[in-house]
């Protein structure tokens, strides 16, 4: 994949797409999680979505810069 895409005439580096998909996620997953109580179960509310958001972001990312 390339390192850059072009989006309506304008380059931008494949790491954005992939940043505001990864964001979405991580806001229903979190809708998700607090609506499940699973944040009743966690040591550190906000590490855990931290980890979450950053599983999120880099799998893809290692995929495609491999």
């Amino acid at each position: 994949m390339p390192l850059d895409i072009t989006l309506f005439g304008v380059q931008m580096p494949t790491l954005l797409p992939i940043f505001v998909i990864a964001t979405v996620v991580q806001i229903l997953l979190d809708r998700i999680m607090s609506d499940g109580g699973l944040y009743n179960h966690v040591w550190h509310p906000g590490l855990f979505r931290t980890a979450v958001f950053v599983c999120l972001f880099t799998t893809p990312c290692l995929l495609i810069y491999r």
